[in-house]
C-alpha cells in the first residue's frame, strides 16, 4: 500500500527505522539505567577498562591514517584530521557492539534510570567515577604498550604527537566549551542507539558521532586520553598540562551531556505525553 493511500485510509505508516516515539525511548532508557546502575563496584570498573582499551584501538586507526598524511608536504594537521576522522569510529563500534561502556555513555541513560525511580541518586558518582577511572586505565594501558620502541611505525607516533599538541594547546575556556560539544554529541549518541533498531541505522550513527568528535577535534575525556596519553611526551608537552586538559574536558562532557541534551529529551518526552 502507497503512503498516500495509508494515508487516505487512516491507518498509520510504520517506520521500520523510526518507530519509537520519545516518551517510549526514555521509558527504555530508565530500564536500562536501572540496570547499569544495579551493578557491583568490580563488573563498572572492569567494564570501564575495556571500553578504554576498545576506544583506544580506534585512536591507532585514527592515529595511522593521521601520521601517514602527515607526511605529505603541504598537508595541514586540520585537513588531516577531517580524513582520519573516517577511521576513528571503529573504536566507537567496538564499544558499542562489544557491550562495553565509554564515561560518557553514562549521562543519559543512568540519569533517566534515577529520575524514574529505578535507583538511588547516590548511585551515580559510583557509576560515573568508576567508569571514568576505568576508561583511564585501559587508555593508559594501550598507552604504555605503544610507548615501547618500534612498537608502532615513527609515523604512527607522529600522528599521536600531533594530536596531542593540538589537544594541549588551545586555552582553557576553548578547551571546556569543545568538550561541551563533546558531551552533547556522545549522549546524541546514546539517544540514537536507544531509538533505532535497525542495526545498519546503529552502525550510521555511531559512525557519524565518531567522526564529528575526531575530525572536529572536540575534547572527549576519553578519547581524548586515548590519544593524548601516547602522543604528549613525543609532542614535548608536559603532564600537568595533560591532567589539566583532562580535568576540563571531564567538566565539559558532563555539563554538554546532562544539562544540555539529557534534560532537553526529558522535557521533550513530558511535553509529547501530556499532549
Amino acid at each position: 500500500m502507497s503512503r498516500s493511500r495509508a494515508a487516505e485510509d487512516g491507518t498509520r505508516v510504520r517506520d521500520e527505522i523510526l518507530d519509537i516515539p520519545p516518551e517510549d525511548i526514555i521509558e527504555r532508557a530508565a530500564d536500562v539505567g536501572g540496570e547499569r546502575l544495579d551493578r557491583g563496584a568490580a563488573d563498572i570498573l572492569v567494564t570501564g577498562v575495556i571500553g578504554g582499551i576498545e576506544v583506544s584501538l580506534g585512536g591507532l586507526a585514527a592515529a595511522t591514517v593521521l601520521g601517514a598524511l602527515l607526511r605529505i608536504p603541504g598537508m595541514e594537521p586540520e585537513s588531516a584530521l577531517t580524513v582520519a576522522g573516517l577511521v576513528f569510529p571503529i573504536g566507537f563500534l567496538f564499544v558499542v557492539m562489544g557491550r562495553s561502556e565509554l564515561f560518557t555513555e553514562n549521562f543519559l541513560i543512568p540519569v533517566v534510570g534515577v529520575l524514574a525511580g529505578r535507583r538511588p541518586w547516590r548511585e551515580l558518582p559510583q557509576l560515573w567515577g568508576l567508569s571514568w577511572v576505568g576508561n583511564l586505565a585501559g587508555c593508559a594501558g594501550v598507552a604504555a604498550l605503544l610507548s615501547v620502541p618500534r612498537a608502532v611505525g615513527p609515523s604512527i607516533v607522529d600522528g599521536y604527537a600531533s594530536y596531542a599538541h593540538a589537544k594541549l594547546e588551545p586555552p582553557p575556556v576553548a578547551v571546556f566549551v569543545s568538550a561541551v560539544l563533546a558531551g552533547m554529541t556522545m549522549t546524541v549518541l546514546t539517544w540514537l542507539v536507544i531509538a533505532l533498531r535497525h542495526p545498519v541505522a546503529k552502525i550510521v550513527a555511531i559512525w557519524a558521532a565518531g567522526y564529528v568528535l575526531f575530525a572536529a577535534n572536540l575534547s572527549h575525556a576519553i578519547v581524548g586520553a586515548a590519544m593524548v596519553f601516547t602522543g604528549f611526551a613525543h609532542a614535548h608537552e608536559h603532564w600537568t598540562a595533560v591532567l589539566r586538559w583532562l580535568v576540563l574536558s571531564t567538566a565539559g562532557n558532563l555539563v554538554g551531556g546532562v544539562t544540555l541534551v539529557t534534560v532537553f529529551r526529558l522535557i521533550q518526552a513530558r511535553e509529547r505525553e501530556r499532549g
